[in-house]
């Protein structure tokens, strides 16, 4: 009933194929992601409207248990606009840009540009410019192993950071909005990923 995507991140793709029996639906997701390497991870749940509110709640509550937490990502208009995979760094002038959620594995460089309707993962550096939910979508996030961007993007809210707070602190940070302004957070069992920095 489902299909699990990004297990190579700190965030999941659960994509919702069909609509089943709700407890049978929980229990295959209790068995696929009862694994610690899914501890501190989010989660993004795709097509969540084949759901009734109800399921939808029992679904988001059994994952807020076995994850750091749950965004839902409405179905859009065409497959290939879900997910963009950038399998490489961006240099300075370069600029990358997509409708839906956008993955790269490398780095951001300074200068750089990187523009979603969607999410925006960073496997890498963040160092450049980032933004997320330019459709509107102020539930978006940006995700980065290392996060020292010159200017920050969800929605219509802008952040630039001062120098002293461009410096990563050493670990994935996420990128959202809360109270109608961007914060950045630490990623619960960032330590998993201090390797890969």
């Amino acid at each position: 009933m489902i299909e699990i995507k990004g297990k190579t991140t700190p965030v999941i793709y659960i994509k919702i194929k069909e609509k089943g029996n709700i407890e049978a639906l929980i229990q295959e997701i209790s068995k696929k992601l009862n694994n610690k390497i899914f501890e501190g991870s989010l989660v993004i749940i795709e097509n969540p409207e084949v759901l009734s509110e109800g399921e939808r709640k029992k679904v988001e509550e059994i994952l807020k248990k076995l994850t750091k937490g749950v965004f839902e990502k409405q179905k859009e208009e065409k497959e290939e606009n879900r997910l963009l995979i950038i399998n490489k760094s961006l240099r300075a002038g370069q600029r990358v840009e997509h409708r839906g959620d956008i993955l790269i594995l490398g780095d951001v460089n300074k200068d750089a540009e990187v523009l979603a309707g969607g999410n925006i993962i960073v496997f890498g550096k963040l160092r450049g410019i980032a933004k997320a939910g330019l459709i509107g979508d102020e539930s978006a996030v940006i995700i980065a192993l290392v996060m020292e961007p010159q200017m920050l993007q969800i929605g219509r809210k802008k952040a630039i950071p001062s120098d002293s707070e461009s410096n990563s602190p050493g670990y994935p940070e996420i990128a959202k909005i809360e109270n109608g302004e961007i914060i950045l957070e630490a990623i619960e069992g960032a330590e998993r990923w201090q390797k890969l920095l």
